[in-house]
């Protein structure tokens, strides 16, 4: 909130499976921040942020645009005209997004700030993934670690194969063996585990 022109920002997570975005938190400068996780959107409604997302850049709108494309909870005051949005990725993943509608002053956006949006974004997005989150130590080995982070994504067998160049086949070897491991039911009881564990 320090970093840049904006007075609110909205923090959501993303699911690439059915495109799906989840409230985490509500900040605004001057009343403070409350969590939002009854907030969930199929942004496939939303075409500004959706569009972010897909070409994991910042986008913002204003004036008419603004007004006629943004559902209504997406205006936090009477009188907005500008929005902003900032994909949170890693690679080429987008794990959630930043938004926001109230800016200081005379604001001006630039294709400067644009970009320093957007690298802020991609470092958020590192931070998030970054495999020295837990101090735990983890189970798995370091392949099946990496599956797993992908299968949190979101993603289906086929995109993890193409994205570490193994065969469709050993990917859901990795998963079998993380899952055995990790003495979990499925995939999902997994994820929460290796998430509790902070290695996700």
């Amino acid at each position: 909130m320090h970093s840049f022109p904006v007075k609110n920002g909205l923090l959501l997570r993303y699911s690439p499976m059915g495109h799906i975005g989840q409230g985490i938190i509500s900040i605004n400068i001057d009343e403070g921040y409350k969590f939002i996780t009854h907030y969930v959107e199929d942004l496939r409604n939303v075409p500004i942020i959706m569009q972010a997302l897909q070409e994991r850049r910042a986008r913002y709108v204003k004036g008419i645009d603004y007004l006629t494309s943004m559902p209504s909870r997406y205006v936090s005051r009477e009188g907005s005209e500008q929005f902003i949005v900032v994909p949170i990725f890693h690679g080429n993943v987008s794990i959630g997004y930043i938004c926001g509608d109230e800016f200081e002053g005379n604001f001006q956006m630039s294709s400067t700030l644009l970009e320093t949006f957007t690298s802020f974004g991609r470092l958020t997005g590192e931070l998030f993934m970054s495999k020295k989150q837990g101090d735990n130590v983890c189970p798995l080995s370091k392949r099946e670690l990496e599956v797993m982070q992908h299968v949190a994504l979101g993603e289906s067998t086929k995109e993890i194969a193409a994205a570490i160049q193994i065969s469709d086949l050993t990917v859901n070897q990795y998963i079998k063996s993380a899952i055995k491991k990790l003495n979990a039911q499925n995939r999902v009881e997994a994820i929460v585990k290796l998430c509790k564990l902070g290695l996700i």
